[in-house]
């Protein structure tokens, strides 16, 4: 009998010297070199030896050339999404892409002109914002309401934007970043309902969705039934794996279609493939062997989460939202003046860097996410000079 693999993400190791942008960013955008980073949702947890070594093995032949897109890969992302999501796919439906966000971008530029509106759930993940103005779109912001500490969608809001003639695309995040929610299955049959009567295109970015806590499950938009002639579904193993200087990112798209459509767009720039490592990774993660060292990282990130949050909830004045998914931390810093007071609090007192929430748009602002994606050894601490300063 195979014996299990047990996982130390307690030990810290040091990512200095690999040019992480989490460290080597820090005096560029906090002014200060050596402040604790907690900001870039990357986790500065290991990823599994069994990946380092296959990349190890490829790397040891001494040619790296044009590759293949082969079977393997696509056999590991069908049964990662069938034994991990619950869902049934197609190859002909999967297309690769070096990132979630280039699909963001081409989704854009294919289902919609210069001078039409994308409808987005705020506060949310940077580049929906940036993605929709860089390609000359407009932003139908359609801010969250929170309800008993978690986000909630306002559906009236939602229609009214989804109505108007100039929306042609819905991006979401599920689960939702920063505010951790795990969308339902009911939500989100609601969202692809109105998409559909208002002809809105839904692409849904589904990369932190190996990363939800029990009791929660992750709601993929490949289950519902009437998604099939309007979604897109973007995946990676960036979040899980801790992969995503290896841009390894998966879309399925079952309407043929907007499939055709989409590939052309990809074709157009020559961004329909990810590179040669990337394959060599996502035929190894998406496996057994990644499934059990999830079942582990999950754990860990769950009890990060959960002692994060109980410690700042002691706070008063702080509001902070305990996710459902994804390893982030989103915390309401209001009560203690405007952002940039507290960005310097933040920074220069507590000595710990987050990401602000003017970067999720104008409903994060005076909001910021932790993240909680480190050894507790690094984690804990930094929690503990936050609470010393507020």
């Amino acid at each position: 009998m195979e014996e299990k693999i047990v996982y130390d993400f307690d030990t810290p190791v040091s990512r200095l010297g690999t040019h992480a942008e989490k460290y080597d960013a820090r005096e560029r955008f906090f002014g200060k070199a050596d402040v604790e980073p907690f900001w870039v949702a990357d986790m500065d947890l290991p990823g599994p030896a069994f990946l380092t070594e296959q990349l190890r093995e490829r790397i040891g032949h001494p040619m790296f050339g044009y590759t293949e897109q082969y079977g393997k890969v696509f056999e590991g992302i069908q049964w990662w999404m069938k034994n991990e999501h619950r869902a049934e796919v197609d190859p002909a439906w999967i297309s690769l892409s070096p990132s979630v966000v280039t699909t963001i971008s081409l989704a854009i530029q294919c289902f919609t002109e210069e001078g039409d509106s994308v409808a987005l759930l705020s506060p949310v993940y940077g580049p929906f914002f940036s993605c929709t103005k860089i390609n000359k779109r407009r932003v139908a912001d359609v801010p969250l309401a929170v309800e008993n500490g978690k986000f909630e969608i306002d559906f009236q809001a939602l229609e009214k934007a989804l109505a108007q003639p100039g929306v042609k695309l819905m991006l979401m995040c599920n689960p939702q970043n920063p505010g951790g929610r795990a969308w339902s299955f009911q939500t989100l049959e609601k969202v692809v309902a109105l998409c559909v009567q208002h002809g809105v295109i839904l692409l849904s970015d589904e990369i932190h969705s190996d990363i939800v806590y029990a009791p929660a499950t992750h709601q993929s938009v490949l289950n519902i039934p009437a998604a099939d002639e309007i979604a897109l579904v973007a995946h990676s193993i960036g979040k899980t794996f801790n992969t995503s200087g290896l841009q390894s990112s998966f879309t399925f798209i079952k309407n043929p279609e907007l499939r055709s459509k989409f590939r052309h767009a990809q074709n157009r720039i020559h961004a329909g493939d990810v590179n040669l490592l990337g394959k060599v990774a996502l035929a190894a993660v998406l496996s057994p062997a990644g499934a059990e060292y999830k079942k582990q990282l999950v754990a860990y990130l769950h009890e990060n989460t959960k002692q994060v949050c109980a410690r700042l909830n002691q706070i008063d004045g702080i509001t902070v939202m305990q996710p459902e998914a994804t390893f982030l931390v989103w915390s309401d810093f209001r009560a203690f003046g405007d952002w940039q007071t507290v960005f310097k609090k933040l920074i220069h007192d507590a000595n710990v860097a987050l990401s602000g929430g003017s970067f999720f748009g104008p409903a994060g602002e005076g909001w910021f996410r932790i993240n909680c994606a480190h050894p507790r050894a690094q984690l804990l601490p930094a929690v503990e000079r936050i609470v010393s300063v507020f």
